[in-house]
C-alpha cells in the first residue's frame, strides 16, 4: 500500500530499469554514456540519480542484456563478439564466474526466479547443433542439472554437426562475427553450396540458436552460415550505430565481405552462395542485390 516514489526523472536518451534488495537499489542504465549499459546501486531511502555509483561500470563492446538479482547474488546476462554468457557475483565475497560451454557458438537466455532467497538459476541453451536445454544451476557450488531438453520427432544426434564461429574482415578492417554450420565429415574445399542468412537492423542480435528446419539442407551438404553483420547489436551499441541511417550501407557490404570471405576460407563454391533474409533482412537482400548480384545464386527476400 506504499505510494509510488520516483527513482529518477524521465530524461531523453537515458534508459534504466532496477532491482531491489532490502534497502537497496541495483539498477541497469545507459546513463553517463554507458552505450552497452552498466550496473549502479543506489540506497532505497535516497534514490536519486546523484547517488547511483558503479557496481559493475562500463565496458566498450561487452552489452549488458540483462541482470537477475538474489538474495546473496548478482546474475547478469551479457553478450561480447556475437558470443552471449551468464556472469554470476557472489554480493558477500564480490567474486565473478562465468557459466562455461564447450561449444565455439550457442544461444543463451536467463529464466528468472520465483524465490529470492535461492542459490538456484534456470537458463535455457541451444546452439545450432544441440536442441534447446533447460538447467538448474546451483550458484554456490557451480553445478547445473539438466531439467528439459526438446525433442526431435525425427531423431537428432549433436555430434553428426559441427558448429562454430569465425570472424571476416570487412573492408574497412572491422571483423564481422559468423556462426557457421555443417554435417561432421563435409571437406571444406570449396565445393560446398552455402546459405548465408543476415539480419543487421534495429540492434537486434540473431541468436546461434538451433533451428531444425536447417538440418535438411545440411545434411545434403549445405554449409549454413549466419553473418552478424552491422546494424545488429552482436557486438555492442556502436555496431548497431555503424549500420544505421547514413550508415546502413556498412551492413550490405559486411554481408557481401562475409560471403566472399566464406569461398576465399572453402567453406563454400563461388557460384553457389544462396542469401536469404526477411522483414529488415529483406531490405538486406535487396542491397545486396544490386549491389554484388553476381556473388549469389540465389536470393531469398522476405518480405
Amino acid at each position: 500500500e506504499a505510494p509510488p516514489r520516483l527513482v529518477a526523472a524521465r530524461e531523453e536518451g537515458v534508459q534504466y530499469s532496477l532491482a531491489d534488495r532490502g534497502d537497496e537499489l541495483f539498477i541497469l542504465t545507459n546513463a553517463d554514456d554507458a552505450i552497452d549499459f552498466k550496473i549502479v546501486t543506489t540506497p532505497l531511502a535516497a534514490p536519486e540519480r546523484k547517488n547511483w555509483r558503479d557496481l559493475i561500470p562500463y565496458r566498450p563492446g561487452i552489452y549488458i542484456i540483462d541482470l537477475d538479482l538474489y538474495a546473496g547474488h548478482l546474475v547478469r546476462l551479457e553478450r561480447a563478439n556475437a558470443l552471449p554468457s551468464i556472469v554470476i557475483r557472489d554480493l558477500a565475497t564480490r567474486e565473478e564466474h562465468a557459466i562455461a560451454f564447450d561449444e565455439a557458438a550457442y544461444s543463451l537466455d536467463t529464466m528468472g526466479s520465483y524465490e529470492f532467497d535461492t542459490t538456484n538459476l534456470r537458463f535455457a541453451y541451444s546452439s545450432m547443433t544441440t536442441p534447446s536445454e533447460v538447467y538448474d544451476y546451483d550458484m554456490a557450488k557451480r553445478t547445473r542439472v539438466l531439467r528439459k531438453r526438446q525433442e526431435i520427432p525425427s531423431g537428432h544426434i549433436a555430434a553428426d554437426y559441427v558448429t562454430t564461429r569465425i570472424m571476416a574482415k570487412a573492408q574497412d578492417g572491422a571483423e564481422v562475427p559468423v556462426s557457421i554450420l555443417y554435417r561432421r565429415g563435409l571437406k571444406l574445399d570449396g565445393t560446398a553450396p552455402l546459405l548465408l542468412y543476415g539480419y543487421g537492423s534495429y540492434g537486434m542480435a540473431m541468436p546461434a540458436s538451433f533451428n531444425a528446419n536447417r538440418l535438411s539442407l545440411v545434411d545434403r551438404g549445405f554449409v549454413y552460415a549466419i553473418a552478424h553483420i552491422r546494424g545488429g547489436q552482436e557486438m555492442g551499441r556502436k555496431w548497431f550505430d555503424q549500420g544505421k541511417v547514413l550508415n546502413k550501407k556498412n551492413s550490405f557490404t559486411d554481408f557481401i565481405d562475409v560471403t566472399r570471405f566464406l569461398v576465399d576460407q572453402g567453406y563454400a563454391a563461388k557460384g553457389r552462395v544462396a542469401a536469404m533474409g526477411g522483414s529488415a533482412g529483406g531490405l538486406l537482400m535487396g542491397g545486396i542485390a544490386n549491389m554484388a548480384p553476381q556473388d549469389y545464386r540465389v536470393i531469398v527476400a522476405q518480405v
